[in-house]
């Protein structure tokens, strides 16, 4: 994975998740966590969400991470993250993310105590990098 591409979902925690079904998009702001080669990332939802039912309809999703938070006045950058979702099933591992997202958002303690906490994992498929308003790259894994 190129460097660009891994530093920016490494040092971000925040993405837009899209997903769709029956023609019907959606859109969640999401907070995440990524495993060490960044081709991973974790995000939390209820059983019952758009998202989930989406999902389970239709896994097919892309993330959307950009450098607003961070950047001066350096040129904006946005990474596009497709790939594909699937929930996590193993309960401890469950909770093992639900508690990690927590401690980077006590936020999400509510949701992550919930008996209907569901744990996504996105596997990267590939990447689509605006580096400012007209330089794009596209990298497959």
């Amino acid at each position: 994975m190129p460097t660009i591409e891994k530093k920016m979902i490494a040092e971000n925690n925040f993405c837009v998740l899209a997903t769709c079904s029956n023609y019907l998009p959606n859109s969640s702001l999401m907070q995440y966590i990524c495993d060490e080669s960044c081709t991973q990332l974790f995000m939390l939802t209820l059983k019952g969400s758009v998202k989930q039912l989406n999902i389970a309809a239709n896994p097919h999703v892309s993330l959307l991470i950009d450098n607003r938070a961070a950047r001066s006045n350096a040129p904006i950058q946005a990474l596009t993250v497709y790939g594909t979702a699937e929930f996590v099933q193993d309960a401890k591992k469950i909770k093992e993310i639900g508690q990690l997202l927590v401690e980077q958002n006590g936020d999400l303690g509510k949701i992550a105590s919930d008996n209907q906490l569901m744990v996504i994992r996105v596997r990267a498929e590939k990447f689509l990098l605006l580096d400012g308003v007209n330089d794009k790259s596209y990298t497959e894994l």
